[in-house]
């Protein structure tokens, strides 16, 4: 074999091993492509509106989320508002029980110039204004709030869910197990997530009859969301899950939905 044979043969080889590590890294990266995190915009884009809030809900929007995170609480007159906390104190500088108080005694509630003066005047929205306004726009994670003061709220929940034919675009989620089962035997149709900072020694998540965990970042392990995967759930994750480093984990971990108070951070780290 002269040189120039060589040379050709040689550079025949490499060029065969060049495709083949190519083709080896294009199939590596379409496998990772085929996993899509979702964004779910807690609270709304909580970051920077007011938490619970019709501006945060547009913002989440604008910001292009796939979900907005919401909770559903009762006034004492049975209606159905967005307000997470048990008192109106925090948001609303009002010392007073969610549950003592009519809706028309909070309508004029500011609850966005704690966070910005730009929000002031902002009011408590109802479940039935939001579902209006996100309608084919944006899906929704309605959180249930029990608060042991709330007779009938799950019912009212999937009544106001079914009138608005809006059951193929949200899921319902909440801390109580009890509310959520209920949830599934009034309408099975209806997607439903268990939500758990710590797992609960009481009930097997792998094994309940939900469709997917809420849980906080620190529970979430590559054993937990395989266990979780293989039980045919989905794993939404929240908590500290803003953090750089954090994300690359969760991202590596292959959940499933984040629910964030940034949703414009994460679609530039998952854009990357």
């Amino acid at each position: 074999m002269n040189k120039l044979e060589k040379f050709n043969y040689f550079r025949g080889g490499i060029l065969k091993t060049s495709k083949i590590i190519f083709f080896i890294a294009l199939i590596i990266l379409s496998s990772c492509s085929k996993h899509k995190i979702l964004i779910t915009a807690h609270r709304g884009s909580s970051g920077e509106a007011p938490e619970n809030t019709m501006s945060a809900y547009l913002l989440a929007i604008d910001m292009g989320s796939h979900y907005a995170e919401l909770d559903v609480q009762e006034t004492s007159d049975d209606v159905l508002i967005l307000y997470h906390d048990t008192t109106y104190n925090r948001t609303a500088g009002v010392s007073a029980n969610v549950w003592d108080l009519s809706y028309e005694s909070i309508r004029e509630f500011d609850v966005g110039s704690w966070k910005n003066e730009a929000y002031r005047g902002e009011p408590i929205p109802l479940l039935i204004d939001i579902i209006d306004s996100v309608n084919g726009r944006m899906l929704l994670n309605v959180e249930i709030k029990m608060n042991g003061h709330q007779d009938g709220l799950t019912e009212h929940v999937v009544q106001v869910l079914e009138d608005k034919d809006f059951i193929d675009q949200c899921i319902v989620t909440s801390f109580d197990f009890d509310a959520i089962d209920k949830v599934k035997k009034i309408n099975p149709k209806i997607i439903v997530g268990y939500v758990f900072s710590k797992t609960p020694n009481n009930i097997d998540v792998f094994s309940a009859d939900v469709d997917l965990l809420s849980v906080k970042n620190i529970i979430v392990t590559p054993e937990f969301v395989h266990k979780a995967h293989e039980s045919g759930k989905e794993v939404h994750v929240w908590g500290k899950v803003d953090d750089k480093e954090e994300m690359i984990r969760l991202r590596n971990l292959k959940v499933d939905n984040i629910i964030t108070n940034h949703p414009d951070r994460w679609f530039e780290f998952l854009n990357q």
